[in-house]
């Protein structure tokens, strides 16, 4: 059988719509069938993140089948690019590539689906398979390139880009949310006494006690060197106090913290109308230093 050989990006050329529509209404047409998987596979592998790339998908499954939800699963985490509505069946397909496993898709319908449907959605996922690795690849050295190789926490690139998202939502929702910076007190002790190894050590059970004082819908992010920072959102229903006074209190009773000596010091500020991402990150700081001015072990806030 002859293959048709054409790189990826020379397919932007080809008109699939007009062709098509020459074709007329005849679903069966060969042709046309084929133009539509080279039309489908375009808008799949165009895409480089892994929420339009479902989307994508779960818009061209809707269009052949009569399906109430799709639900995408992976590394525990499940994306549902279709909600479900009345669902009572569920279809659950394994996604694998050369033996390599690419998460879990679940069909839901409100009755189960024949044999031609799931031979249909077979079809379809064996062209989902290469762009979804793509992605999925992508998304994971994305990963990486913005988290703290030490700590695992979020970096100052991650931190710059949430902090902007958050205050879009904010201006957009009038959904108030706030931003927390943390040092750690007599740090440079650590390192100067007992060696830069120790002293990671007091970073990563720093980042820990950060990541369990939290909830899950909050950030925590290394700023750099003993300097960290959250953002909590929705601090309308959320007191900040108590968050701060939750770290410090958690910090005391760390045995590696306590046995150097190392506590925290918090500054922080809410968001109000207008606020842009320096001035939170200078009234934040200022707080900070108020902190560490009056005794260290402390917090501040600081809203003016």
């Amino acid at each position: 059988m002859q293959r048709l050989n054409l790189p990826i990006n020379e397919l932007e050329s080809i008109e699939f719509t007009s062709i098509a529509k020459e074709l007329g209404k005849n679903t069966n047409t060969p042709v046309r069938r084929a133009l539509e998987k080279l039309d489908f596979l375009q808008k799949l592998s165009v895409a480089i993140e892994l929420q339009p790339l479902l989307a994508i998908y779960a818009r061209e499954v809707s269009l052949r089948l009569h399906i109430t939800g799709l639900e995408f699963e992976y590394n525990d985490q499940v994306f549902q690019p279709k909600y479900s509505q009345g669902s009572c069946c569920v279809l659950s397909s394994n996604l694998y590539l050369h033996d390599k496993s690419l998460g879990v898709v679940r069909y839901l319908s409100t009755k189960p689906l024949a044999q031609s449907q799931r031979q249909l959605i077979a079809s379809l996922e064996q062209q989902l398979l290469q762009p979804l690795n793509n992605v999925l690849i992508f998304e994971h050295n994305r990963r990486l390139s913005l988290r703290d190789h030490l700590t695992g926490l979020g970096n100052r690139s991650y931190f710059d880009e949430t902090l902007s998202c958050m205050k879009s939502t904010a201006q957009r929702e009038d959904s108030p949310f706030s931003l927390l910076m943390l040092d750690l007190d007599n740090f440079k002790q650590v390192n100067d006494q007992n060696g830069h190894t120790e002293g990671d050590l007091v970073l990563k059970q720093f980042a820990k006690i950060l990541r369990e004082a939290l909830r899950s819908n909050d950030y925590v992010f290394r700023f750099g060197g003993d300097e960290f920072v959250l953002l909590l959102a929705h601090s309308d229903s959320l007191n900040p106090s108590l968050v701060a006074q939750r770290i410090i209190y958690m910090v005391c009773q760390d045995k590696l913290m306590m046995g150097h000596q190392v506590t925290t010091s918090i500054g922080f500020t809410n968001w109000k109308s207008g606020d842009c991402n320096a001035s939170m990150i200078e009234r934040a700081d200022k707080a900070l230093y108020h902190a560490k001015d009056h005794g260290k072990n402390k917090f501040h806030c600081l809203n003016d």
